[in-house]
């Protein structure tokens, strides 16, 4: 599974401060070793030894997470487990959001920005103010779940 260079430093680091979990994958980097002859020249990273160099050189910035799912202890399994739900959770959040935000948006009006009836104005803004709210807790979401 491909992912980004901040999330692959974000990993090795977690793994380098924590070095007795056991992390359900391995990362590797293309490109990283020249001598690299095998899997279209990824490289397995060692944390102990790439942190530093991986940080300091930028150009790295190919990385994957290859399954490795021997010898799990029951933390990882956990969290594993924990995982799965979370994903299936915020999709279900993301629906909700977006279900609730088209509602409110769609009660919004434009034209209402001038009305003069205080009350129809009123709800107009509540409405508006909830369709942005339920967009920017999407937004928040989706960035950190994605």
């Amino acid at each position: 599974m491909p992912i980004s260079r901040e999330r692959a430093l974000l990993i090795v680091k977690y793994l380098l401060d924590h070095p007795t979990f056991s992390f359900p994958f391995v990362l590797v980097c293309k490109g990283y070793a020249s001598d690299a002859s095998m899997d279209d020249d990824f490289v397995e990273i060692i944390p102990k030894d790439d942190y530093e160099n991986l940080v300091e050189n930028t150009h790295y910035d190919t990385f994957e997470l290859w399954e490795n799912v021997r010898n799990l202890d029951v933390e990882t399994l956990e969290l594993m487990s924990k995982g799965f739900v979370e994903k299936i959770i915020g999709n279900a959040i993301e629906n909700e959001l977006l279900d609730n935000a088209k509602k409110y948006r769609n009660l919004w009006k434009e034209e209402l920005w001038e009305s003069t009836d205080i009350e129809e104005f009123g709800q107009n803004e509540y409405f508006g103010g909830k369709a942005e709210g339920f967009e920017e807790s999407l937004e928040i979401i989706q960035k950190y779940l994605k």
